[in-house]
């Protein structure tokens, strides 16, 4: 059985602009370079990495956000990059977006309930009074008051506001939705609950998910597989426990040390693995691996010339790295 959304070689190069006129020909931010990953459907794929290593771009470009300078994208079958007017529209139908500010999302001048239909009036489905419905139903669904769809967002909290950005993109029923660090904006309780949330709807309505995140232990609790992403390309890709129990990437290894525990003894005797240096410009990334200026384990000329493709180091486990077996860093 073929996978729900297949990505292969995904790549978007923005170019460089100098003032207002003048532009730096020939350079290019490399923002995602070469990214290929599956979902299958009802799964979970967790998609980590720090700032600006290309998540939201990534998620964007799946969904058409923004068009991919290069690669292929399929859903379901279909060949999303071909897709144009009325098939394009019907796409989006099928693939929502959850944006990680739930005040920037939402328009400040319209309703609850406005913003919660808009999706139904693009798309010229049901009459007023049965939108109206679908709205009240919605709100009920994410655990809101029905009566809320005549407020305004600026009247509740950011945990509320969130619940509306989810309800506004189940209105449509779509197969997959794309977290986009649903809850980076929230504090920790309501982080808490929002993800609870996503994971009843998961099971209520049998939806696929491409959670966008950096907070490892969010992605620890909600997905099924992770893929680690370095400098616009993924360095690491397997189930969660792989991962988080047998890292063998030397950047996933140092993220996952980097992550406290709650436990003051436990924590006191883990091996924290601190980076030298900063990240690389995405503009004249490193040649080779792209994580070899920084790496505990780089060796030269190989990792500076020659780039590690993503290898299986188990089964369902892949990576990106010339000596991840071979050095093995304990977290």
């Amino acid at each position: 059985m073929s996978p729900l959304l297949e990505v292969k070689g995904l790549t978007k190069h923005f170019p460089v602009s100098k003032g207002v006129i003048l532009s730096r020909l020939g350079e290019t931010v490399k923002a995602v370079d070469d990214v290929s990953f599956s979902v299958e459907q009802g799964e979970t794929l967790g998609l980590v990495g720090e700032s600006g290593c290309g998540k939201s771009t990534t998620g964007r470009c799946i969904i058409r956000l923004l068009e991919p300078t290069a690669g292929s994208i399929h859903f379901d079958g279909t060949d999303v990059r071909k897709l144009r007017g009325r098939r394009l529209k019907a796409f989006r139908r099928d693939v929502q977006f959850i944006f990680q500010d739930p005040y920037a999302s939402l328009n400040p001048r319209m309703t609850f309930g406005e913003i919660m239909a808009e999706p139904l009036v693009i798309h010229n489905l049901g009459t007023r009074r049965e939108r109206e419905q679908r709205c009240k139903e919605m709100l009920e669904v994410v655990g809101l008051n029905p009566e809320h769809i005549h407020r305004y967002p600026h009247e509740f909290s950011g945990g509320q506001r969130q619940r509306v950005g989810i309800a506004r993109a189940l209105m449509l029923r779509p197969k997959m939705i794309i977290c986009d660090e649903p809850v980076s904006a929230l504090d920790v309780s309501i982080q808490a609950q929002i993800i609870n949330l996503l994971e009843e709807l998961q099971d209520e309505f049998g939806l696929t998910y491409l959670f966008i995140a950096h907070d490892l232990a969010v992605i620890r609790h909600i997905c099924d597989r992770v893929a680690v992403m370095y400098l616009g390309k993924v360095v690491e890709l397997g189930g969660w426990r792989q991962v988080y129990n047998d890292p063998h990437h030397p950047y996933t290894q140092a993220l996952l040390s980097a992550a406290p525990v709650p436990d003051p003894e436990k924590q006191r005797q883990r091996n924290r693995i601190i980076l030298r240096g900063d990240v690389p410009s995405p503009i004249k990334p490193p040649s080779g691996c792209r994580f070899h200026t920084r790496c505990p384990i780089a060796q030269f000329p190989l990792c500076s010339e020659e780039e590690p493709p993503l290898r299986e180091v188990a089964k369902g486990h892949q990576v990106a790295c010339h000596f991840a077996k071979s050095f093995p860093i304990p977290v």
